[in-house]
């Protein structure tokens, strides 16, 4: 064997290396959009993050009842649910030696990547590869799963993270001394843990989060080559869901196949790591398609966020993976439009005539600024409790101009002022965080004081301006859609959050202030419950089900609602932004036709940022009749967004989604299933 000597000054052994082939998956005939592809894939293994060990059954990763006290046993890092799950699961923890490991380092030794979690997951792998007679003579890919072994440990330029795999593969190999008996105190070398290296870049390449059904992050797992095999775009056409193996799914065929794009000189390893691996009683994957998909074309999911500009897909990918993506929307020329909404910037004192061919004017110091500005808010409200301080921070960076100093081509500096597109990628996280800020900040105050009149009016003002951030997230996710169908997951959640707020509102109690005495419950919303013009109602009756045609069925749905809301969503957007502020200059969250081209949309946006319109009178939103009509049609638009949130939600994981269920319990609840 020989060795590879680079700057890092340390040696690792040099693998045999064949030209490495990339693998796929393709449909094997034509599948139309909402159709599960695969069978449930148990994982090949799992690991909780350190967060969850307490909480969850680290073998099917189910809830746990709340811990007991603290004691001083300290032995007991991993809890199970029942018998069965021990049964199955304490033999590998042992095994594995992450019981040492867990004994070596009680608390996390990495925070970054890779984490304690990945280094737990790789020790519980590499065992099950062993136990299973894998082999490891090629190590850029192990039991079928490509590594990027020598791209990461002999290729890249990025020492820090060589090394940190590096620092974790020792640690792996002194927690399997521990378990064997064998002496920890020596020196580990590199070439004595290449393996554990190895596997580590296996897991970084392959692993992908394990959510609940809230959508909440409990671990990370490996799943075996159907699964691992579906490669990256930022225009995927599937999607992915975890279930259980006690989730009613029925009887699922195989309608993709793995196909070969390359070849070289040396085969791969196309079986799975491992045997039995039914066993494993961990949450099942199950891919799902979210467009259609001709027959022999490329099955593809997202391993990134859509919503991000492509220079930074771009960089995630790159320091995940380890690839950079050249899918048709990075590739795109002229930049797509969705891409092209997602970093752009107003500038407002250009002068037009001074521009030349080639010059830059939003640098990426431009795009670290602003994403300082929105993390800086993100910490107030997340990692100091405070919301107030984050929803101020957000306005302003909303409303307010920037300025930044950039060079041109001829070497002259100029100070831009420039604000946020309302489609930025930043402008859709601060909508986002805003929703949910107000939203906070409505319960805090309440909590405070709830009787007084007084007290009431300010959350009241906060809870409209959460429902109005929600409805224009979820406005302008649709409207992105309409260029990049992908985007169908993030909109099915913020649609059904736009429905849940909206009806919050509907049934705050602050209504009483309008109703001359009578209370707000006598108000009777029968009227609104059944929308003549649409039949998004009747389909979610009949669980979106018998469709002859899903592709057309989706177009026909997503026609009738945006005809609904956009006919409703005027009468009560003047209500829901009447205090000002950053909503006054959105027209409309629905319809974004009002944006117009990037100088004259500027024109208008900074003229009206900061419009109070103060001469407007308000003397017709105190009548009573008003704000009952009012509060109706706010009803009535977020039944619609909820229908259509639950609607999308069967096409991305299937009309058992939680999503649907959370959206049938809610109409029920407001008597809407029961006519």
């Amino acid at each position: 064997m020989t060795y590879y000597q680079d700057s890092r000054r340390f040696l690792l052994p040099l693998p045999c290396l064949s030209k490495l082939v990339k693998m796929e998956m393709r449909a094997k005939y034509d599948i139309p959009i909402g159709q599960d592809l695969i069978p449930p894939i148990p994982p090949l293994c799992l690991s909780l993050h350190h967060s969850t060990l307490l909480s969850h059954c680290s073998s099917c990763f189910s809830p746990l009842p709340p811990p007991p006290p603290p004691s001083n046993n300290n032995h007991h890092f991993i809890h199970y649910c029942s018998l069965q799950c021990s049964s199955l699961d304490a033999p590998l923890h042992f095994s594995s030696s992450e019981f040492h490991f867990f004994h070596l380092f009680p608390q996390p030794p990495y925070t970054s990547f890779p984490t304690s979690t990945d280094l737990r997951l790789s020790l519980r792998l590499l065992h099950i590869i062993q136990e299973s007679k894998g082999s490891f003579l090629n190590l850029e890919r192990i039991g079928g799963l490509v590594t990027n072994f020598k791209k990461v440990m002999f290729l890249d330029d990025d020492q820090e993270l060589c090394g940190r795999i590096l620092d974790g593969a020792k640690a792996m190999a002194i927690a399997r001394r521990m378990r064997d008996g064998l002496s920890t105190n020596g020196e580990i070398l590199a070439e004595e843990c290449t393996v554990e290296a190895a596997v580590i870049c296996l897991v970084l390449t392959n692993a992908v989060e394990v959510h609940d059904k809230d959508g909440r992050s409990l671990g990370v797992g490996v799943y075996d080559v159907m699964f691992s095999y579906i490669n990256h775009s930022c225009s995927p056409n599937a999607s992915y869901r975890f279930c259980t193996a006690l989730d009613s799914i029925g009887e699922l065929e195989c309608r993709i196949c793995p196909a070969v794009t390359e070849t070289g000189v040396g085969g791969i390893e196309s079986e799975s790591i491992i045997n039995g691996s039914e066993e494993c009683g961990g949450p099942r994957i199950i891919v799902r398609s979210i467009k259609g998909i001709q027959k022999n074309k490329e099955v593809l999911i997202t391993y990134t966020d859509l919503l991000q500009p492509k220079v930074m897909r771009l960089s995630e990918l790159w320091s995940k993976y380890r690839f950079s993506c050249c899918c048709k929307r990075c590739r795109g020329m002229p930049t797509t439009y969705i891409d092209h909404c997602l970093q752009e910037i107003l500038i407002s004192n250009l002068d037009c005539s001074n521009m030349a061919s080639g010059d830059n004017f939003v640098g990426d110091h431009v795009m670290e600024k602003l994403m300082d500005c929105l993390n800086d808010a993100i910490d107030d409200f997340l990692s100091f409790n405070n919301p107030k301080s984050c929803c101020e921070k957000l306005e302003i960076l909303l409303t307010q101009d920037h300025d930044e100093v950039v060079l041109k081509r001829n070497g002259e500096n100029i100070r831009l002022l420039f604000r946020l597109y309302p489609l930025h990628h930043v402008s859709l996280h601060a909508y986002m965080t805003l929703s949910s800020a107000y939203k906070v900040s409505v319960s805090e105050l309440l909590a405070l004081d709830s009787e007084s009149d007084e007290h009431q009016t300010e959350p009241f003002s906060m809870s409209r301006k959460s429902a109005a951030y929600s409805l224009l997230l979820a406005g302008a996710t649709q409207h992105l859609l309409e260029s990049e169908s992908s985007l169908i997951v993030p909109a099915s959640n913020f649609w059904t959050t736009a429905g849940e707020t909206l009806l919050s509102l509907v049934r705050s109690s602050t209504w009483n202030l309008f109703s001359r005495g009578r209370h707000v419950g006598e108000i009777s919303l029968s009227s609104c419950r059944i929308c003549s013009k649409c039949t998004l109602l009747d389909r979610f009756r009949d669980k979106f089900t018998d469709s002859h045609d899903e592709n057309a069925e989706f177009a026909e749905l997503t026609s009738q609602f945006l005809g609904c809301v956009t006919d409703i969503t005027p009468k009560i957007w003047g209500f829901l932004v009447e205090e000002g502020g950053y909503l006054k200059v959105v027209e409309d969250p629905i319809n974004f036709r009002w944006l117009g081209s990037r100088m004259s949309s500027f024109t208008h946006f900074a003229t009206n940022a900061t419009s109070h319109n103060a001469d407007e009178t308000h003397s017709g939103f105190e009548a009573e009749e008003y704000h009952n009509e009012i509060r109706v049609t706010l009803f009535l638009l977020g039944i619609h967004c909820l229908i259509y949130g639950a609607f999308l939600s069967t096409v991305c994981f299937s009309r058992h989604s939680p999503l649907m269920s959370k959206v049938e319990s809610i109409l029920c609840v407001e008597g809407i299933l029961n006519g």
